[in-house]
């Protein structure tokens, strides 16, 4: 700032009294300007290099093993170089010491360190072997590159031990989430990662991928690859809850591919009993089967199976209170509600919701009963009225009438509508709660009746079913644009299914 002044002391309109009036004065007019030196870096080394020279503000002297002393600035050393900063930091008899010896550095290396740390220069060469004494956990990355750039064999072996016996720490660095995806494939490729343990491995992807989600999302299936991952049960369990804290919503497709790449024995699980006109229905991650009839022996079931989507895994769930089938299921406020349905050839009106926290079921406010006792049926009609819950009231009542009631009708909400798909005609009814009106959609390709629908992107996705006019069950998938009110075929099912649930996990 003094020579600042001094070039412009000659005074008039560009000298700095007249230049700080005119800012002075601005200012009150809300004038700003934010001034960045470009050379200031530069000249600040320069100085403390020229400090060095001089000898001027030192604090500590180094002594080379062959009695080179060299005047330094403890926090400058320790600002570029982490064997320094732990040196002048910890507890050691350095940290108080004037003079500093270090054994093992002659006085060439030695210097080419400290002129680098004040200049930011160095001369490299093949016979540079000091580099391989600079080598840390903070540069070996930087280093790696360089020796495979310079066909430095020595360095290069070097660094990739540094890399693989201190990865963890690795890991932390800056130089490493900054590696682009073709480096780190690289790093994960080398013949001794396998050595690491695996949840060290898949930290690192995770961390790399999180540095910059958006961009990185679409190489993570081939860095998974290279990690070459066989989890057992407990690990895989920990390692999805600690994916969870790095990329939360965005780790959904990841959660997919990983689990896929766990141990067989994890994707072997499904459902061992053999049941139909069971209830699905998706809380989380978790997708609970609730109920349905044993196919050999047409009892009502009160079994519930839990499938996890992050583990790929099905297990065994508390069972309901009442065994039922024909039934409806639904996630409400962080519970899994099991609504109506038959038991014994009979409907039931009895409810109940599930606590994932509590690990148990608890009843409810039964459904609304007709005059004549029965919930789904009046007379030979199939039951038309639409019955609502309220939870905070504990309370059913009725909230509107059908203007098509079918059996085997499947429901989904859309853009806060009621749609109603399926049964023995092609006909889709939507209800409006807002307005409390019913409008027509348009019909479906296929009359379907026990077909399973779902609400994925924007629209209902409707599959499988009895076909009365075919007489066999269907395979196929169509879909309902609310923006066209148009149907189409999407698809098909791996094979033919009603009385069938789907839900949308992870957008799929």
């Amino acid at each position: 700032m003094a020579r600042v002044l001094a070039n412009h002391s000659a005074g008039g309109r560009g000298s700095p009294e007249n230049r700080w009036s005119e800012m002075s004065s601005r200012g009150h007019e809300g004038y700003r300007y934010d001034f960045c030196d470009p050379v200031h870096p530069a000249e600040m080394l320069d100085a403390l290099r020229d400090f060095r020279a001089e000898g001027l503000f030192t604090d500590v002297t180094l002594l080379s093993d062959s009695g080179r002393v060299l005047l330094c600035h403890r926090m400058v050393l320790a600002a570029r170089s982490p064997f320094f900063r732990a040196m002048f930091t910890a507890d050691m008899r350095e940290k108080r010491d004037k003079s500093v010896h270090l054994p093992g550095l002659d006085s060439e290396v030695l210097g080419a360190v400290i002129d680098f740390i004040y200049t930011s220069r160095i001369t490299i060469t093949q016979s540079n072997a000091f580099l391989i004494r600079l080598l840390d956990v903070d540069n070996c990355l930087g280093m790696q590159a360089f020796a495979e750039l310079h066909m430095c064999r020595n360095l290069e072996v070097e660094a990739r031990r540094t890399m693989l016996s201190r990865f963890k720490e690795l890991v932390e660095q800056e130089e490493f989430v900054e590696l682009s995806s073709e480096r780190l494939i690289t790093l994960l490729s080398l013949p001794n990662i396998s050595m690491l343990k695996e949840r060290t491995t898949l930290d690192a992807v995770m961390r790399w991928v999180c540095h910059d989600r958006q961009a990185r999302l679409k190489h993570t299936q081939e860095l998974m690859h290279c990690l070459h991952l066989n989890l057992d049960e407990d690990s895989s369990s920990s390692n999805f809850n600690m994916w969870d804290s790095f990329l939360f919503t965005d780790s959904a497709s990841i959660r997919i591919m990983i689990a896929h790449m766990l141990k067989p024995s994890l994707n072997a699980a499904r459902i061992s009993s053999k049941k139909e006109s069971y209830s699905v229905t998706q809380l989380g991650a978790d997708v609970y089967v609730t109920g349905g009839y044993n196919t050999d022996t047409i009892e009502a079931l009160d079994t519930v199976w839990v499938y996890n989507g992050d583990r790929d895994k099905w297990t065994l769930g508390v069972p309901m209170l009442w065994a039922r089938y024909y039934h409806c299921s639904i996630a409400l406020h962080g519970c899994v509600y099991a609504i109506g349905g038959y038991r014994g050839g009979a409907p039931t009106a009895e409810t109940e919701f599930f606590d994932p926290l509590k690990k148990k079921w608890a009843p409810v406010a039964g459904m609304v009963f007709n005059k004549v006792g029965d919930p789904w049926f009046k007379g030979t009609c199939t039951y038309e009225k639409i019955q609502m819950y309220r939870s905070d009231l504990n309370e059913w009542s009725i909230a509107t009438t059908c203007p098509h009631p079918e059996y085997g009708l499947s429901s989904v909400i859309l853009n806060n509508c009621l749609y109603l798909v399926g049964g023995q005609t092609a006909t889709v009814d939507c209800y409006d709660p807002e307005r409390n009106e019913w409008r027509e959609a348009s019909e479906m390709k296929e009359r379907r009746m026990e077909c399973g629908a779902v609400v994925m992107n924007g629209c209902v996705y409707v599959s499988g079913g009895y076909s009365l006019s075919k007489g066999t069950y269907l395979e196929t998938i169509e879909k309902y644009d609310p923006d066209t009110d148009s149907w189409e075929i999407t698809g098909n099912l791996p094979i033919p299914a009603r009385s069938h649930g789907c839900v949308c996990l992870y957008s799929v």
